[in-house]
């Protein structure tokens, strides 16, 4: 397929969005939502070539689901035992659930939690079996995208085999302009960097430990880009520290989308 780094932010955004929509639905409208979830991947050739192509199939999914459905909480749906086969297993059940809306949703999560109350178990099944699943994705997006470089225009053609994907830009683009523009603008910095802070103070009020290690590295870059000679391991290591605690945040969709336009306009400081 080809892609350029534009289409590949849009993409890598509604899927943060749609995953964002089943992390905090209500039990009453979960398996609807879960539906929207799976017509989208799949409509979504990046996301979808990538599971197609680590696919293996969950054994006795039908079995596992009336065996959990019937346990009322003593069992939870095994999920795989590697990090690709966890993605292919937790989209299966997803599915089911989307071609069958009837099933009762918070049953598979009953297990991991002692509370009775629908929502707690819809809850847990979104922390402990969706969000995995989310963060495997999302990894897979920011890899090409790493790969992409800091070019925004040129289409990329992406092969996927394996799980792996190889990322060459596409025929249509003969030469690849290295050239980076090294200049960074210290007042757009400080602007997004308060945006991060605003989003992160709007949508971690619940996680205050975490929020506290995100405002501080997010003063960290600030100090650090502000220095005539700022030291590019220091940034690299809180910009990282940024983004890896957001992805433990199912509802931080706004403060990742901060933390990606963040990371763009610093990463010429990194070279």
């Amino acid at each position: 397929m080809e892609i350029d780094k534009k289409e590949l932010k849009k993409t890598s955004r509604k899927f943060r969005l749609m995953a964002s929509r089943v992390l905090s639905a209500h039990y009453t409208e979960i398996n609807s939502i879960i539906k929207m979830f799976i017509e989208y991947i799949e409509d979504t050739p990046i996301i979808n070539e990538y599971i197609q192509s680590i696919f293996v199939t969950y054994p006795n999914l039908k079995d596992e689901i009336n065996k959990v459905t019937a346990s009322y909480g003593r069992h939870v749906l095994p999920t795989g035992d590697t990090p690709e086969q966890e993605i292919t297993y937790v989209y299966q059940i997803l599915k089911y659930i989307s071609e069958n809306t009837s099933v009762q949703t918070s049953a598979f999560g009953w297990g991991y939690t002692s509370s009775k109350n629908y929502q707690d178990m819809v809850k847990e099944f979104g922390i402990r079996v969706v969000q995995p699943f989310v963060n495997g994705i999302n990894a897979y997006l920011s890899d090409i995208a790493t790969e992409m470089g800091y070019d925004e225009e040129s289409k990329f053609m992406i092969n996927v085999s394996g799980g792996q994907a190889q990322v060459n830009i596409s025929n249509d683009n003969s030469t690849l302009n290295a050239t980076q523009n090294n200049q960074v603008n210290p007042s757009e910095i400080a602007s997004l960097i308060a945006e991060l802070k605003d989003n992160i103070e709007n949508e971690l009020s619940n996680s205050q430990s975490i929020k506290k290690i995100l405002l501080y590295q997010a003063e960290l870059i600030a100090k650090e880009a502000a220095d005539e000679k700022p030291k590019k391991e220091v940034l690299k290591t809180a910009i990282n520290t940024i983004q890896d605690l957001l992805k433990m945040v199912p509802f931080a969709v706004t403060a990742v989308e901060s933390s990606r336009k963040l990371y763009e306009v610093i990463a010429p400081l990194f070279s």
